[in-house]
């Protein structure tokens, strides 16, 4: 509040300045046909203070739009509410038990596998963002989801797998290849190389880097070597 109420009274205060400093100019003028100096200097203070604001104002509000995250979907966000459901019926089968054993049944199985696919997706799932644009890998264990295509893959000992089709990638030590063909890229500590193009891009801590500094992804936790290779693969594609 103090940091907009002191723009806005350097914006009055220019604006006075500058409004002043020209009526007076004027008024000297035209009645003493000579230049007031104490008029022009508040008529160029007044200008140069608002063309500050201007280019402040611009430089602030495209700075703004730049740094604004995307809207993150989290598939999972609402999954918690599932919990709350077996909790109910397991009250009502023992205050009103029910004549229907089969129903009963079906109902805890239903509860069951609702347990079983939230644990999953929220046991060690780290989420790969571009930043500036939002999350488009999703790597749990050894599944990854590609959200840009919803497309599924599977880290299965030293092949990567297209979920229903078969393998595309192949991790040898610290390289990984297309399945069946040439390499494409390794690591080489913090560096991640083209195995014949030389230095690509680089990984420190939880954030993978272009070497032009065009493109940057933010790791939401930290991944095993196969996992990283299999992100790369997946991020920056066969060339």
């Amino acid at each position: 509040m103090r940091r907009q109420k002191f723009w806005w009274t350097f914006l009055t205060g220019a604006l006075v300045c500058t409004i002043y400093g020209a009526f007076t100019l004027i008024y000297h003028f035209r009645h003493s046909d000579k230049l007031s100096i104490h008029s022009l200097v508040l008529l160029i203070i007044g200008g140069a203070a608002l063309i500050f604001f201007v280019v402040l104002y611009v430089i602030s509000y495209f700075q703004n739009k730049k740094n604004k995250p995307a809207p993150v979907v989290e598939p999972n966000q609402e999954e918690p509410k599932v919990e709350e459901e077996p909790v109910k019926v397991e009250k009502k089968e023992e205050t009103k038990p029910i004549s229907t054993p089969k129903k009963k049944k079906y109902s805890d199985e239903v509860v069951y596998e609702r347990r079983q696919s939230y644990s999953i997706y929220d046991s060690n799932t780290v989420y790969v963002k571009k930043v500036g644009y939002g999350p488009i890998l999703r790597v749990c264990g050894s599944q990854i989801l590609d959200m840009r295509t919803n497309t599924y893959y599977s880290i299965d000992g030293r092949m990567v797998k297209l979920n229903g089709s078969g393998p595309v990638f192949e991790i040898s030590g610290d390289k990984i290849r297309a399945a069946f063909g040439s390499y494409l890229y390794e690591i080489s500590g913090s560096n991640i190389n083209k195995v014949y193009g030389g230095y690509f891009a680089s990984i420190s801590g939880n954030y993978i880097q272009l070497y032009d500094l065009s493109e940057k992804y933010e790791l939401s936790n930290s991944l095993s070597k196969n996992q990283i290779l299999a992100v790369v693969a997946l991020l920056f594609g066969r060339y």
